[in-house]
């Protein structure tokens, strides 16, 4: 536990340099300093800092044993299988096995492909982080509180997750054919991809928080009384049995404190919106999406999982619409929030270890 204590305090450190007013928009530096000497020294420094740590959550991931992460092994036993040619009788997505197909070609080492799979994941965010988010600092740490467990955990989803950001840029940039061609390759990666089909939506409805809350408290209501288990089994009687396996009706206190910290979200973003951005339709969508899904979640907690898609977009996104200014004191808001999230961080680990196996920690050996 040393490891993840020490870098939920070193991350915290960063939160408070990442926040100053000088660290991240040289218009905002302090007054009467000019821009090239305070402003720019200290978004240097939260940036480096930043990088680094990313880099050894990175280097955690990738060279980690095969005991970290609940579904590792499982992983590396589909890499060697699929390594020797695809399955037509497996359940996995084809474009993740093509992937091991293809790495099969170029190496064997399991260890490899470790460091390849978190290579994929951890790249393409960073890329993205770098070049979107208005406080790297801010979406890093919620990065780490939501996604470091996950990324030891899940390959084809996380794989999945990273197209679908490119894609919801390019549908926020107006280029719907592009933006829906990476939706379908991320389905071939992980099927629940599909749902960011949904970020299409332009509902004005999404961008009033009355209608979004109240959507969300069905959907809770739904989820708790089994009505979706009759729905699900009504239209897709072939997902059923995750209504009645270990990811049913579990988990509850964890979906609770997501929905509440969501709608938080939710309604610092929604009352971030301006007027003249053709975009916030999007941004707003993509927070409502993240709310409803994750309130089904009482009926069956891979809900959750699914939500993740739109996790990673906010990630980056609750930054950018809280940096306009239009909420008071914002930065404190940025801060409260990340700290709840590394504190659930670490409140996971300690009571419930058994979600996902992080500690103690193992490397590759």
């Amino acid at each position: 536990m040393a490891l993840y204590f020490g870098l939920s305090i070193w991350i915290t450190l960063l939160l408070l340099m990442g926040l100053r007013p000088d660290s991240v928009d040289a218009v905002e530096c302090w007054p009467n300093q000019p821009e090239d000497s305070v402003a720019r020294i200290n978004k240097l420094i939260v940036s480096l800092f930043t990088w680094v740590t990313f880099l050894g959550l990175w280097f955690l991931t990738a060279f980690r044993s095969s005991a970290i992460g609940n579904d590792t092994q499982n992983y590396l036993w589909y890499f060697n299988h699929f390594a020797q040619g695809l399955d037509d009788t497996s359940s996995l997505e084809i474009g993740y096995q093509y992937l091991n197909y293809f790495l099969g070609k170029v190496t064997r080492d399991q260890h490899v492909f470790l460091i390849i799979m978190a290579t994929i994941m951890y790249g393409g965010f960073s890329i993205f982080l770098r070049k979107y988010s208005k406080n790297p600092a801010v979406s890093f740490c919620l990065f780490f509180c939501c996604f470091f467990s996950v990324y030891t955990n899940i390959f084809r989803q996380g794989i999945a997750m990273i197209i679908a950001l490119y894609g919801y840029q390019l549908l926020k940039k107006g280029e719907r054919i592009p933006a829906a061609l990476l939706f379908v390759l991320a389905t071939t990666f992980h099927t629940t991809a599909f749902l960011c089909f949904l970020l299409f939506l332009d509902l004005k409805a999404l961008q009033k928080w009355w209608v979004v809350l109240s959507v969300t408290g069905l959907g809770a209501v739904v989820s708790l009384t089994g009505v979706m288990k009759a729905v699900v089994n009504a239209v897709f009687p072939r997902y059923t049995h995750y209504f009645e396996g270990q990811y049913a009706s579990s988990g509850w206190i964890a979906i609770t404190f997501y929905l509440v910290t969501y709608t938080i979200l939710y309604l610092l973003s929604v009352n971030s919106l301006e007027e003249d951005n053709k975009t916030d339709g999007i941004v707003a969508t993509n927070f409502s999406l993240l709310m409803i899904l994750t309130s089904f979640g009482y009926a069956v907690n891979l809900f959750e999982r699914a939500a993740e898609y739109f996790l990673l977009v906010a990630v980056i996104e609750l930054p950018n619409m809280l940096y306009r200014g239009k909420i008071k004191h914002f930065r404190l808001w940025l801060f409260g929030i990340c700290i709840v999230y590394l504190a659930f961080f670490i409140a996971t680990l300690i009571y419930r270890p058994g979600w996902n196996h992080l500690y103690p920690y193992e490397f590759w050996h």
